[in-house]
């Protein structure tokens, strides 16, 4: 039988919260005591608001001995402490009560003055709930950014916060995190619902709080409000998706038009005039390379990857990814082979046929850029898995570098000088999460490196 256990009071005494440690204590179930006055559980019904009346003007009262009723009308010696919640006027809205078969002046962590200091300060929203997981308090913050009253919330499961984005392994991921002994706090992005219905995403941080014992007694749970921080994304993305569309047009009509004059004019102009005409050219499709990735990567950054599965064909789309990189200064091994165009055979994959031409059309490009002399490519369909790798014969990477390759706009010197946006391999690593897989880097420190990643596939008959 349990010898300890919590309960909440509105300022009139009014039972509120009923832990589930009382439960075994006390022999009533909380659905009994609800909305019942503390009295119900005393024996001495007078003592009972003698001892809030005593604890309203100071601030509580600690250890005092009193004879509870049990359901079965038996009377249990036991020990009670009231604790006192007040707003920023000092009004009382709230009681805490601690009830024990054991004596103790211990008071509870979340009523230190440090911590009620920062509660009721804090500029985020703060929400202490009981070990059951109902709310003891709440600050300023939290009735702000949800729009509830305190008589609202308190004794509730902070579960009528919850949104439809809210699914249930989200929370069986919060739950083991908490109770996992090693860690015991969930940190996430959450959306959450405010009391008229509409949506707020918040930063949310739930830490357990523990006893001297390591038994948990309490949650504690931060919600940052990103809606400025949402918005302000997604501004920057249409704004972005505004620049790169407007940007593509004149870019497509210098390339279509310079490639026109070196098709009608080119047998008249000298070496020089073709290859100032080619630098035009060149520099404009890189620039147009440039802004596919920032489309692409603002598009990744807004939650927007979506998946057209469809049946690849791997052997064609690796050959139409590699060759145009083959027969120009680099030799180009694939799986062992010095590659050749049109390969025959046919290897089918379920897999978004443009999203996996650029995943492997940017680890290609990163190895060619980084290569001395040669590009060794290695691919294969096995275990439930596509894997693809493409490594250099450069002078490799730092371990530093490694750890930052796939950041956004991260580019090493090389990389600068010859060009680029620094989205490609974060490009990479976005595509490959959304088919379920991942991405890695083996820096190579003295003899290239290599860039690979893999993903579930269904293979086809």
């Amino acid at each position: 039988m349990s010898n300890d256990g919590t309960l909440g009071l509105d300022a009139g005494g009014k039972i509120i919260r009923f832990g589930s440690g009382l439960e075994g204590l006390l022999g009533y179930c909380s659905q009994e005591v609800l909305d019942f006055h503390l009295e119900v559980i005393f024996s001495d019904r007078e003592l009972a608001r003698e001892l809030l009346g005593s604890a309203a003007p100071a601030d509580g009262l600690v250890g005092q001995s009193v004879r509870l009723l049990h359901k079965n009308s038996s009377n249990i010696e036991a020990y009670l402490s009231v604790f006192p919640l007040r707003d920023a006027s000092k009004t009382i809205y709230s009681y805490i009560l601690n009830i024990s078969t054991e004596h103790s002046t211990d008071i509870p962590g979340i009523l230190s003055t440090e911590f009620q200091r920062i509660f009721s300060f804090s500029q985020d929203s703060v929400a202490v709930t009981d070990c059951d997981g109902k709310i003891i308090d709440v600050n300023d913050s939290f009735l702000r950014l949800y729009g509830y009253e305190r008589s609202d919330v308190l004794g509730q499961n902070p579960s009528i916060l919850k949104s439809s984005h809210s699914t249930p392994d989200l929370y069986d991921e919060m739950w083991t995190d908490l109770f996992d002994e090693s860690k015991g706090y969930w940190v996430g992005e959450i959306i959450n619902l405010r009391k008229d219905r509409r949506e707020v995403p918040v930063l949310l941080s739930i830490n357990a709080i523990k006893n001297a014992d390591g038994v948990i007694k309490n949650f504690l749970g931060i919600a940052f409000d990103m809606t400025r921080h949402k918005e302000l994304e997604r501004f920057k993305r249409i704004y972005m998706d505004y620049i790169v569309h407007d940007m593509r047009s004149p870019l497509t009509s210098i390339i279509a038009n310079s490639e026109i004059l070196l098709m009608f004019i080119g047998d008249k102009l000298n070496d020089n005039e073709k290859s100032k005409l080619n630098t035009i050219i060149s520099s404009a499709n890189k620039l147009n390379l440039m802004t596919n990735d920032i489309l692409e990567y603002s598009r990744s950054e807004g939650g927007e990857v979506t998946l057209k599965r469809v049946q690849v064909d791997l052997i064609r789309l690796i050959d139409e990814v590699v060759g145009p990189f083959a027969g120009v200064s680099k030799r180009i091994i694939v799986n062992g082979v010095e590659y050749e165009s049109g390969k025959e055979g046919c290897v089918e994959i379920d897999a978004d046929l443009e999203k996996l031409r650029r995943m492997l059309h940017n680890t290609v490009s990163h190895a060619y850029k980084y290569a001395a002399s040669e590009v060794r490519i290695d691919w294969s369909v096995e275990g439930g898995l596509f894997r693809f790798t493409a490594s250099d014969d450069g002078e490799g990477m730092s371990k530093e570098v490694a750890e930052r390759i796939f950041n956004n706009f991260f580019q090493t010197d090389d990389g600068i000088k010859t060009g680029g946006a620094g989205l490609g391999l974060c490009i990479l690593k976005s595509f490959t999460e959304a088919h379920g897989g991942s991405v890695w880097v083996h820096p190579g420190e003295v003899n290239g490196a290599t860039i690979g990643f893999e993903f579930p596939f269904g293979l086809t008959d």
